[in-house]
């Protein structure tokens, strides 16, 4: 047995939804009893030797799926995932305790169709829009129960309703002859965009003294000094990234009649793709005689073609570094951030710098001065810099203060009190039209399709999004 259950509870614990897949599950006070004895942050909590919690929060909930500890860990991480982002494509997010409550038929059937025999089943959205219809085609059948009289009946209205359902559903997706797209599908408008994105990581060391010395001759012409405040100079010399990884995700977005047959050529720059995982409509045999070519019939809708990673990429069109130290009691930092110029991009979106420090030690910082921007303490141990907006392409700004020390830390040994400073920061963004990969379509073509021959010619877009998430610089 994989999954013996599916709790849902609110963030007090208080169970909203429950469905069991087993004949004796654990019950959602034994589950959260084990959450309670162990780290929150435990993904995956011991129940007993024969049961396992694998658990996560979203949107002011708790999913609780206890599993046999022989099932490997993704299965119902996978499938907490999966359950997730159907209640969202059906419900709209986020998901709340009256939305469940509401449409608690209907999410019964979903699980119906979703586990089986406490496995997961069908956890795409394409069939199983087919196999539990939206809740406007169906909630007139199903009566508006209360809370505790629909989990008495659950069972017995999860039976009747679903299999009535799926007889028709399961012979509509068997005349589409694609399990992961609905059968006779029609628009009006006949459209496909494929976007790709990019989530940069990078973790960048503190700079070496002979780094630094070099950025002061090369920041000054020639004359060192110890900061470089409201000037228009960046650094010249920076320390090499420890971790640059980007990691990518395609996605298609097909509002197409008919059961189109697609293709997708992207280059990759000559990169290694490290871990590349499919959505089960590509045809790996094309990817595997031309890597980069993706040949696919879609789902209706959005879906993640693929998911890829792709280590040693450039640091992104944001830079910045972090100096401590400064001023005549060297005591002040400086923070500063600039834009380079990439081809074709005129500027980044909601860029946003974290200065990280100690917040036992320190929980404010005096004598603020920004070039631009605005700089807010927003939570113990963290400030933010923001900028609103669009942030132009070949711009710089910086930031420099003291951070004010608690007066009750113990003193060294000369009877002083330590000078703290930032640990590090981390600096956001969101860049259109880039890939710090450097991957970008080279084809989107339509090759042939049931149902596609007397439409109108498609509409086709693409779209590329770089976001900058984790760039790390430490001090």
């Amino acid at each position: 047995m994989s999954i013996s259950a599916l709790y849902i509870t609110d963030i007090n614990g208080q169970e909203i939804l429950s469905y069991p897949a087993s004949a004796v599950p654990p019950t959602s006070k034994t589950l959260l009893r084990a959450l309670s004895e162990s780290s929150d942050e435990d993904p995956i909590v011991k129940v007993s030797s024969r049961e396992l919690l694998f658990h996560r929060k979203e949107d002011a909930l708790r999913f609780l799926v206890p599993c046999d500890p022989s099932v490997p860990a993704l299965v119902p991480f996978e499938f907490i995932s999966r359950l997730i982002k159907v209640l969202h494509d059906y419900f709209t997010p986020p998901i709340s305790k009256v939305k469940i409550e509401k449409n608690f038929s209907i999410i019964m059937m979903l699980l119906n169709e979703m586990i089986e025999d406490g496995y997961p089943f069908v956890t795409e959205e394409n069939p199983l829009r087919d196999l539990v219809p939206y809740k406007d085609g169906i909630s007139k059948y199903l009566p508006k129960l209360p809370a505790a009289a629909a989990k008495s009946l659950k069972g017995f209205s999860t039976s009747l309703s679903s299999n009535a359902i799926s007889s028709q559903a399961l012979s509509s997706s068997m005349r589409s002859g694609v399990p992961w797209r609905r059968a006779d599908v029609k628009h009006n408008n006949q459209e496909l965009y494929v976007d790709i994105q990019e989530t940069l990581s990078v973790i960048i060391p503190a700079v070496t003294a002979m780094q630094a010395l070099l950025n002061n001759i090369n920041g000054t012409n020639g004359v060192a000094s110890s900061s470089a405040f409201y000037t228009s100079s960046v650094p010249q010399v920076l320390a090499e990234p420890i971790v640059s990884i980007a990691n990518g995700c395609v996605y298609a977005n097909t509002k197409l009649s008919g059961v189109p047959d697609i293709q997708l050529i992207i280059s990759f720059a000559n990169r290694l793709l490290e871990g590349p995982a499919f959505h089960p409509c590509v045809r790996m045999t094309r990817w595997q005689e031309r890597p980069g070519t993706l040949s696919f019939i879609p789902p209706d809708g959005k879906c993640c073609l693929l998911e890829y990673t792709i280590s040693g990429v450039e640091s992104g069109p944001v830079g910045g570094d972090l100096k401590t130290g400064l001023g005549p009691a060297k005591d002040e930092f400086e923070v500063r951030v600039w834009t380079r110029v990439p081809r074709n991009v005129k500027h980044v979106e909601n860029l946003k710098v974290e200065l990280v420090f100690d917040g036992d030690r320190s929980q404010t910082i005096k004598g603020i001065r920004t070039s631009s921007g605005e700089f807010n303490i927003e939570k113990k141990g963290c400030g933010v810099w923001r900028f609103p907006g669009r942030t132009p392409m070949g711009w710089n700004a910086s930031l420099r203060g003291t951070m004010v020390v608690n007066e009750d830390l113990e003193t060294a040994a000369d009877g002083t009190v330590p000078q703290e400073f930032p640990k590090f920061v981390k600096i956001s963004y969101d860049c259109q039209g880039m890939l710090v990969s450097g991957a970008r379509v080279e084809s989107l073509r339509i090759l042939s399709g049931k149902g596609t021959e007397d439409r109108a010619k498609p509409y086709k877009g693409v779209k590329y999004l770089t976001k900058g998430k984790d760039i790390v610089i430490r001090g």
